[in-house]
């Protein structure tokens, strides 16, 4: 967790020893200041949120382009009285708020389905996945399956290219052709939209195993996206 109510005031700690409360559960929680990673606050007795993983640099600089009241917004089931801290939430009470849930580390297809069931009931959900190669090969294979001259589609200003998923596994990219919410690839700071299977239909589809459309935009034009100004 990286922002917590001190004084008023929601921000990341500031000293090692800092302690607060959670604003979703209302426990313990105090400072973490490590040399290599980024500043945060952890739950004296286990987090709240199943669903929390550690986070590093790349969270934080897209947490950053959102407004602070946008940031790690707590959100409760109220009939299961499930929580979930939604990455960042813009637009919230209104027609147009949307979930962007940021995932840096490797996903089950279960998991990613309960998560969308969660957000999805009173959202728009988006993901915007980090394509590295920190423990896999996955940023080389995406590299290399990156092909916009074979088979292109220009559709609602965009412009999409069919490519093949080069890698002895196909299954990375068929879990995240079946996602409900919408799917975004950041590859080294390049922003890639992917079909999923209803779009597909509309660009030639539906594509075999292991082919699929992405279509690039600007951070920009993502981030604008999310806050509703699309």
């Amino acid at each position: 967790m990286l922002y917590a109510w001190v004084g008023g005031i929601k921000r990341s700690p500031l000293t090692k020893g800092e302690r607060t409360v959670c604003p979703d559960c209302g426990n313990l929680v105090t400072a973490v200041i490590p040399v290599e990673n980024v500043r945060h606050w952890r739950h004296k007795s286990g987090d709240c949120d199943r669903w929390t993983e550690p986070e590093g640099e790349w969270h934080l600089n897209w947490k950053e382009q959102f407004d602070l009241s946008c940031r790690e917004v707590g959100l409760i089931d109220p009939v299961s009285l499930e929580l979930h801290r939604a990455d960042v939430l813009c637009g919230a009470g209104t027609e147009r708020a949307t979930v962007l849930e940021l995932q840096h580390s490797p996903i089950s297809e279960d998991e990613i389905s309960a998560r969308e069931s969660f957000y999805r009931k009173d959202h728009r959900m988006y993901w915007l996945i980090h394509i590295h190669d920190e423990k896999s090969l996955l940023g080389s294979h995406f590299r290399l399956s990156l092909d916009f001259e074979s088979r292109t589609y220009s559709l609602d200003g965009h412009t999409y290219a069919v490519m093949r998923w080069v890698g002895r596994s196909q299954q990375y990219i068929e879990k995240w052709k079946r996602a409900k919410a919408f799917v975004f690839f950041d590859w080294g700071g390049r922003i890639f939209h992917l079909a999923g299977n209803s779009l597909s239909m509309r660009l030639g589809g539906p594509f075999e195993r292991g082919h699929f459309a992405i279509c690039q935009l600007t951070r920009e034009m993502f981030v604008r996206a999310v806050r509703g100004e699309d």
